[in-house]
């Protein structure tokens, strides 16, 4: 086995002492971490880490056995002398663990180079209860062993992942949707929201440092209000107390998330109590029963260490959460906010980005790490992945994304259950890794493991008056005195009304410019679609804009004749010559990517439904009118079938009747000229009233 490359690991991004004191510590928890409880408390005297054996270990010995370690790089030449202010430090750390600690019973100090003869005689000759050790890089090399060996290629080898080889990743990740990721208009809701805390961003846990403060004002309000009678003073002390000592751990615990010290942050949650103690809980009710002052801030200190357990759970339930689910219907931004979260922040480098549609059905996750080089290299598995974000995100002191974007587009979604489910007992090595995977919600039961913790999207909610401003005010759109359409809290009808409104965002515009209504929105849409599929397509299987209308109108006329609002994927890729192509090359896998189909689950493997009903209906309509065409429409309005597809009973009428009825209002005076005749024709059937009242729901007004 090859040395190691000490000189590639003294380069690495961030300082060399502090990722020193991380490989060591990763080497412990890996080799020994089974063996007892790793603790790494803030500021703790003379040891930096420490392990109390709870069973034997073959190599250090008995239960009962207790180590801390006390690692220093000391940056000197190989025959360099620790000198008296080292030596001095040294000592003062072992006699600070003697008095802090005083149960450890083995005191390592780990170094990288051995130390010369001298300071070694000097350091064994030291007095202490503790049996005291020495280590160095020999031990480094001989504990990178079984799950530890990965470190060889994380800290000195060919998995090194810095900020910048991150940042060019992400670039390559996102350069096929660039379209569809546009961080000008991003805005934030609840589900990023969540997910940011989960990844410790130290901003998303202001919440501890306000309670914090807030606590500390009504402990000194309390302290400062009038005495209260003698029996109950004990009262208003403990209560003060305990307020005092969840202040200071509120503190600590935003300290740990601000420094990234997720070994830290679990030892601190684990020494918090999880319920408040009955006197504490009780004062309140015993002091407003007297009408003291100081029951109004006992009474709100109370409710502040209430807050602080909650807060507490939060934390530990956000950090141990290892895979999550980005649940949304199409088109609510599931790929815009993958792309955005694994962006780099000001606070951490960027995550990894992975896309669901890479993954053939024969395919493992081992397949898709191998889309990722790392040094030119293909990574071959998906824990070497994982194992090299996971050091990158110790480096840098923060929880790091890789996300699977787009679980459903993947050939046969039904693969990724088992694999997710081993997945996240391999996360358990790595905490400093979130696996975000975004699905929709109907294929949820089939590819995620049972009790998977998930976020969800629906549209803006709340926040889409927010986002609509944020929008029209990047695509200079003037909506003064516009009545503006309710299907604009949808995130991607509200992009592409915007696109479609002010496509090249030269200037100004103002209502005239809006769509009048879907029909000229989705015409505008699917023309980009085709240009986009085209732009995209592979020098190995080239697609042109009119490659996508006619498969779209194969589409259309599947649907149409046979009476259904889905077709079986094999029988689509038939009908599209694609059954002879591969799939990340076929027009089925780019319809389904640029958002224009939909997979939904089947006993056959899959079938694609549009990605909206209106849009479906649109498809189907403008088939039928091309296949028609003005001269024929006459006669193909009036047929029998005709009626009872588009406005029969439940069982004869299209699933999408009411939306092809819906598109042809719209299409007709657009495309034949006699468009007031053909208007006529079609109101003079009962169905046009359905008609009318969905284009009346379309526009209900967003104020």
């Amino acid at each position: 086995m090859p040395g190691l490359n000490w000189d590639a690991f003294a380069s690495l991004p961030g300082s060399v002492e502090t990722n020193f004191e991380l490989l060591c510590r990763g080497i412990v928890r890996h080799n020994f971490g089974s063996y007892g409880v790793l603790r790494a408390l803030a500021n703790q005297p003379g040891v930096e880490f420490h392990l109390k054996l709870d069973r034997r270990s073959d190599a250090l010995g008995d239960a009962g056995r207790w180590w801390g370690w006390q690692c220093k790089w000391y940056d000197l030449p190989a025959s360099g002398a620790l000198g008296s202010t080292r030596r001095a430090k040294i000592e003062d750390g072992i006699r600070k663990t003697e008095a802090h600690v005083p149960g450890i019973t083995d005191w390592v100090l780990w170094t990288r180079r051995t130390l010369t003869s001298a300071d070694q005689k000097w350091f064994n000759g030291l007095s202490s209860k503790m049996t005291l050790h020495l280590w160095t890089a020999d031990e480094v090399d001989n504990l990178l062993v079984g799950q530890a060996s990965v470190f060889r290629s994380t800290y000195f080898g060919d998995l090194v992942l810095t900020p910048d080889s991150l940042r060019e990743r992400h670039e390559q990740s996102v350069a096929p949707i660039r379209a569809r990721w546009q961080p000008e208009v991003h805005h934030v809701v609840d589900a990023e929201r969540g997910l940011r805390r989960m990844l410790g961003e130290s901003d998303s846990w202001d919440s501890l440092r306000a309670l914090a403060a807030d606590m500390r004002a009504q402990v000194q309000a309390a302290e400062s209000a009038p005495q209260v009678p003698a029996p109950l003073a004990p009262s208003v002390s403990r209560v003060v107390e305990t307020a005092t000592l969840f202040a200071d751990a509120l503190e600590r615990v935003a300290d740990a998330i601000r420094d990234g010290d997720i070994d830290l942050l679990r030892d601190e949650l684990s020494s918090q109590p999880r319920v408040l103690a009955a006197d504490v809980a009780t004062a309140p009710r015993r002091l407003r029963s007297g009408n003291h002052q100081a029951g109004l801030y006992v009474t709100n200190a109370v409710a502040g260490c209430r807050e602080t357990l909650d807060l507490f759970s939060a934390v530990d339930d956000a950090f141990s959460s290892r895979v999550v689910a980005l649940i949304a219907p199409a088109g609510c931004g599931k790929t815009h906010l993958a792309a955005q979260l694994t962006a780099a922040t000001d606070g951490r480098p960027g995550g990894v980005l992975l896309h669901g549609r890479d993954l053939h059905a024969s395919h493992t996750l081992d397949d898709l790490a191998r889309r990722v080089t790392i040094a030119a290299q293909p990574v071959q598995t998906m824990e070497l992945l994982l194992a090299a974000v996971d050091a990158a995100g110790q480096r840098a002191r923060h929880r790091l994304p890789v996300v699977i974007d787009g679980l459903n587009e993947s050939e046969d979604p039904r693969v990724w259950r088992a694999q997710l489910a081993s997945l996240d007992a391999v996360l358990t090595k790595y905490p400093y890794v979130l696996l975000v995977c975004t699905i929709r919600p109907e294929f949820q039961d089939e590819a995620l493991p049972d009790g998977t913790r998930s976020v969800e999207i629906t549209d803006y909610g709340v926040d889409a008056i927010d986002a609509i401003r944020l929008y029209f005010r990047h695509w200079k759109i003037d909506a003064t005195d516009a009545s503006l359409p309710g299907f604009l809290r949808h995130p991607l009808t509200l992009r592409l009304f915007c696109e479609v409104t002010n496509p090249t965002r030269e200037k100004v515009v103002g209502i005239d410019a809006m769509p009048g209504s879907l029909t000229a929105l989705f015409d505008r849409y699917l023309d980009q679609i085709g240009d986009r599929i085209a732009d995209l397509a592979p020098r190995t299987q080239r697609y042109y804009a009119q490659d996508v209308r006619v498969a779209l109108t194969a589409f259309a006329k599947l649907l149409w004749e046979s009476r259904a609002r889905s077709v079986d994927l094999s029988e689509l890729r038939r009908a599209l010559g694609d059954d002879g192509r591969p799939w990340d090359q076929s027009l089925v896998r780019a319809l389904e990517h640029e958002g224009v189909l939909l997979r939904m689950p089947s006993d056959s493997g899959g079938a694609y439904v549009p990605v909206y009903d209106r849009l479906g209906g649109h498809i189907i309509a403008t088939a039928l009118l091309t296949e028609h065409g003005q001269a024929g429409f006459d006669t193909w309005i009036r047929e029998a079938t005709t009626t009872a597809l588009l406005a029969g009973d439940y069982d004869e009428r299209h699933p999408l009747g009411d939306d092809i009825v819906y598109s042809l209002v719209g299409q007709i005076p657009r495309r034949f000229y006699r468009s007031e005749e053909h208007t006529s024709e079609l109101q003079s059937h009962s169905f046009i009233s359905y008609a009318v009242f969905c284009f009346t729901q379309h526009t209900t007004l967003i104020r």
